[in-house]
């Protein structure tokens, strides 16, 4: 049952091999694209905890099965990771899984590698505990959702037909029940102008000027969008510029800029172009306005096209998931959770997002620090989250 205390105690009991478990994750670098080694390691670790079916798809994403009903929870946690960026700025080696005071630190350690273990770890606790016969739990490892999140879903749901009847993500959340986040969209704006010799720039339209008062006018749309609770305000930003010339002894005739939009509700695609198209320094110039594609390589050479556009999702607070979630909660800590949604971007934006399942959030970990050097997250927390998985898969099975 969820609020059986035994399992908070039988997870306490897993701590060490948890803990080595985590270290190890942390360990092996696994950058998005680069996931195999780690994939490898995982699947190992179900293997050793009696998982009833482990397979890993085409696309190199890992699943972990308990049970054989119909009914089917995920707990979906990606593998990969953001780089460690300059080593200076770390106190400790990204890649040793360090591990002191109670607390493991290296690049993943938040980000969600504290989760993935909790998560796996949790099919021990369901192993033991059993599952009602009508329900499966599932532990996916995810790939590629640091640079193009809720594609590796995208591929599981329509290729390998797995839909699943609700999805438990275990990216970090203050120990908080996360229900949505926002959209995020990148656009590409490309100003022209006119070349010339550099040593006569009064015969050019130099397409870098002309891109000034547009970075001014993007920055004071930013002060203008209105905020919307829970999910927060929609942004935009210009993350990089670049310029076009015959040679560096040329007025450009062209500067593209790339733009970073989060999308709130009431927005979309179509608004978030026509914002930028509107703009007046940019109507009044030649222009190039739209959504990047990429074409993205998993490390199994499976490869797809992707539009850099991805959906806000939002559950209803009382929702049935979201209620389970908060009983197990409060069951299990004697204490009602805090309920918000996330400020970055996850693989609900396909399972919510696209495809309407009921989707909610769940981890170990500080949010403020992905993607930050020094990442940590405390034992206690992994601990507390995977009794957590296991009596919310519980009590999800035994509802109807």
């Amino acid at each position: 049952m969820a609020g059986n205390p035994n399992l908070l105690e039988a997870a306490r009991n897993l701590q060490d091999q948890t803990v080595c478990f985590l270290r190890d994750l942390i360990a092996i670098p696994s950058v998005s694209g680069d996931e195999e080694r780690v994939i490898q390691r995982i699947k190992r670790e179900m293997e050793r905890l009696k998982y009833d079916r482990v397979w890993v798809d085409s696309m190199g994403n890992l699943f972990g099965q308990i049970g054989s009903g119909k009914r089917i929870l995920v707990f979906d946690g990606h593998c990969d990771t953001v780089a460690p960026g300059s080593l200076d700025n770390w106190r400790c080696d990204p890649f040793q899984g360090e591990y002191h005071d109670g607390t493991v630190f290296g690049r993943g350690a938040s980000d969600q590698k504290g989760g993935l273990a909790a998560a796996v770890m949790a099919g021990r606790l369901l192993k033991n505990a059993g599952l009602p016969p009508d329900v499966s739990v599932i532990v996916a490892a995810s790939i590629l959702e640091e640079d193009h999140e809720g594609l590796s879903w995208k591929k599981i749901i329509e290729e390998d037909r797995l839909r699943p009847e609700a999805v438990i993500l275990t990216e970090p959340s203050n120990m908080a029940v996360r229900i949505g986040q926002r959209g995020r969209m990148e656009m590409k704006l490309t100003i022209h102008g006119v070349s010339s010799h550099g040593s006569s720039p009064e015969l050019g339209e130099n397409a870098i000027y002309l891109c000034s008062p547009v970075l001014q006018e993007i920055e004071n749309l930013n002060s203008q969008f209105r905020g919307d609770s829970p999910l927060g305000k929609g942004s935009i930003a210009v993350t990089n510029i670049r310029s076009s010339a015959p040679s560096l002894c040329a007025v450009p005739d062209s500067a593209t800029l790339h733009i970073d939009r989060r999308i709130t509700r009431g927005e979309n695609e179509d608004s978030c172009l026509e914002e930028i198209r509107h703009l007046p320094s940019v109507s009044k110039n030649r222009y190039d306005l739209g959504i990047p594609e990429y074409t993205v390589t998993s490390y199994t050479e499976y490869t797809v096209r992707e539009k850099a556009s991805v959906p806000m999702w939002l559950m209803d607070p009382s929702h049935s998931l979201v209620r389970n979630a908060v009983n197990t909660y409060q069951n299990l800590f004697g204490e009602k959770p805090e309920i918000g949604a996330w400020k970055f971007s996850t693989n609900g934006v396909t399972t919510k997002g696209i495809y309407d399942i009921p989707t909610i959030g769940f981890g170990p970990g500080r949010e403020e620090e992905a993607h930050a050097p020094n990442e940590s997250v405390t034992v206690e927390e992994v601990i507390q989250a995977m009794a957590f998985y296991a009596a919310l898969a519980l009590q999800w099975g035994e509802s109807s």
